[in-house]
């Protein structure tokens, strides 16, 4: 297995000079293996543990430090020095305008591509904000896309998206981790709502989190390229958490075998995510 990859989810900690208040804090999240996923580890030892050829990576914000931000930014620069990578960084989705502004400007990087706001439960509200419009198109102005992560099944709040999305055509959105399927015809209906904006795209990842049996893996991707075509997909790790079930290399050999076709894995594992987040 030769063929060159890129990973666009991938977190690396460093637990002894940023903060992680939701990894290391009083309540860390209840999961198994958590030893593992909080071990340090470098680019070098991540390519050498994929069975693929590991060419670049998108590093997605790790809660390093959020009321700084740019602090993660800075270390990734050493940390990653010589590899291919973009990264995506934090900023409060829901924030008024002025705050949205200089916090971008605050997170000034040559390896910026866009920000993630999580907004799971509860928290998906903040995506109802007046003020989030106005936010996304600044985003989209400055060239930066927005990593969406919430529970699409959620429809209230999918169809507020699409909406956003309408209204700012040249915005760039991806939906983390599948949506996060819960109810198979609920997702499948907020797929196909979503499906409908080209300006959407979807990473296949975060299997570590659904219940779905991994017979349903296939009927998942079949899906997906039904609605959102060859081109909006992304296969992504989410290391370290994907180890909450699988080891990173068996992560990407799943992800092979769900191919049928070596021109779709190409897509899905290389050329989308050299694309959609501009990797030179």
């Amino acid at each position: 297995m030769s063929d060159k990859i890129i990973d666009p989810h991938v977190h690396f900690f460093n637990l002894t000079e940023g903060q992680y208040t939701w990894l290391q804090g009083e309540k860390p999240p209840a999961w198994p293996h958590l030893d593992k996923i909080k071990a340090p580890i470098s680019m070098a030892q991540l390519k050498s543990a994929c069975p693929f050829q590991l060419e670049a990576l998108v590093h997605i914000e790790a809660g390093y430090d959020n009321n700084d931000p740019v602090k993660e930014l800075n270390w990734l620069a050493q940390h990653l020095n010589g590899y291919k990578y973009k990264a995506i960084s934090y900023s409060r989705i829901d924030a008024t305008l002025s705050e949205f502004s200089l916090a971008l400007s605050a997170l000034t990087h040559s390896h910026l591509v866009g920000i993630r706001d999580i907004t799971e439960g509860k928290d998906a509200t903040r995506l109802l904000a007046p003020n989030c419009l106005e936010n996304l198109a600044y985003l989209a102005a400055q060239n930066l896309r927005f990593e969406a992560q919430f529970e699409i099944e959620n429809l209230h709040i999918t169809e507020q998206l699409i909406k956003y999305c309408h209204a700012l055509p040249s915005l760039r959105v991806v939906i983390n981790h599948l949506g996060f399927i819960c109810d198979e015809q609920q997702w499948l209906n907020a797929v196909i709502k979503l499906s409908r904006c080209d300006n959407i795209a979807i990473k296949f990842s975060g299997l570590e989190f659904s219940k779905l049996a991994a017979s349903k893996h296939q009927w998942l991707l079949d899906t997906l390229l039904q609605y959102f075509g060859e081109q909006r997909i992304m296969f992504a790790s989410n290391f370290p958490v994907c180890q909450i079930k699988t080891h990173y290399e068996t992560c990407w050999q799943h992800y092979f075998s769900l191919c049928n076709q070596h021109s779709v894995w190409h897509r899905l594992s290389y050329k989308n995510a050299h694309e959609i987040y501009q990797i030179d």
